[in-house]
């Protein structure tokens, strides 16, 4: 027996196990950041009752819902309605085994970790568009078209915005483009046209303010989770805030040299203690981002659905082309 691969198939499904049980709590943090964010920017209080300065009141209400009683309408259709859910977050759960936290701290290591990031992100869609078409509400039906339009259209600048960076340090690998970042510099700043459009299009991947057309609680009063309620509902609720943490994460190993402080690793640190150095500063960077977020929520205003459409197509997309083929011709000049 090769206990190599046996010992490899363990690590990946303990490490898989790990990525599944950090979700919840996850979402948690950033609900609760949410709430405490948006308070201040209204100049409230927010979550003041529950835990010491209201810390555990995301908890509670997480439990609340999953608590509440789980009904599906009598003309849904059951098993994809039951299925939809669970489409939709483990499609955020997946995609967080190639985020690399820290040195050694990496679920899927794959030298296609991009590829599989951007395959797996893919298929949050398909469950939103099941969920609308199954519940046999035509609010829950428009939310599920709105998100497959929405979600495709955004998903090719996002993409796009990507090959710059991939293109500049020749690797798929996020650990590699990390290595690539600590002796060249964070590619924020090689690529600040590809990180400005890697946002915004992020931001309506994830259906964030003011991209949240999916939702739109003024018009389609919860898209496709109408008639969702208890555990159902929570999964969908927490893939969605777990979609922002990963998008940030992927934002800092992307452009901001991930696990990397500001100023030189210190050398000394290896093993365990510079994992936890390592960790610290992804987290640090990443939570900056989902509070950047929250902060264009409590901002900005939901933008139309022509605008949303246009901003894809008309403006995103040639600025993607554009920046690529600029960077394929400075590589190639320049022998970068």
């Amino acid at each position: 027996m090769d206990w190599s691969v046996v010992l490899g198939v363990l690590r990946f499904l303990l490490s898989t196990t790990l990525i599944l049980l950090l979700t919840v709590p996850t979402a948690f943090v950033v609900i609760q950041m949410e709430l405490k964010i948006i308070a201040g920017a209204q100049l409230r209080y927010g979550p003041n009752r529950v835990g010491p300065w209201g810390m555990f009141q995301s908890t509670i209400h997480g439990f609340k819902v999953l608590a509440k009683e789980d009904q599906i309408p009598d003309q849904a259709d059951r098993a994809t309605f039951t299925m939809a859910p669970w489409m939709v977050f483990m499609a955020a759960a997946m995609s967080m085994l190639v985020i690399p936290f820290a040195p050694g701290a990496i679920a899927a290591d794959f030298n296609i970790g991009i590829v599989y990031f951007f395959a797996v992100l893919g298929l949050s869609v398909v469950g939103l568009l099941v969920a609308g078409w199954a519940s046999y509400n035509k609010y829950s039906l428009l939310g599920g078209l709105r998100s497959a339009a929405q979600m495709v259209s955004y998903e090719i600048p996002l993409t796009l915005s990507v090959v710059g960076a991939v293109v500049l340090a020749g690797t798929l690998n996020f650990r590699e483009l990390i290595a690539w970042q600590l002796a060249h510099g964070w590619l924020l700043v090689w690529q600040p046209v590809g990180l400005g459009i890697f946002y915004v299009a992020s931001l309506a991947e994830i259906n964030r303010t003011p991209f949240d057309m999916v939702e739109a609680d003024s018009e389609l009063v919860a898209g496709p989770f109408t008639e969702y309620s208890g555990m159902r509902f929570g999964f969908f609720f927490f893939a969605e805030y777990v979609a922002l943490f990963i998008m940030s994460g992927i934002m800092t190993s992307l452009f901001f040299g991930g696990w990397l402080a500001p100023w030189p690793f210190p050398a000394q640190l290896d093993g365990f203690a510079g994992t936890l150095y390592g960790v610290f500063w992804f987290f640090l960077k990443t939570y900056l981002f989902v509070a950047l977020a929250v902060l264009l929520r409590v901002t900005l205003v939901r933008i139309r659905v022509d605008q949303l459409m246009g901003v894809a197509w008309k403006v995103l997309l040639p600025l993607a082309m554009v920046n690529l083929i600029v960077t394929a011709v400075a590589v190639v000049a320049f022998k970068l």
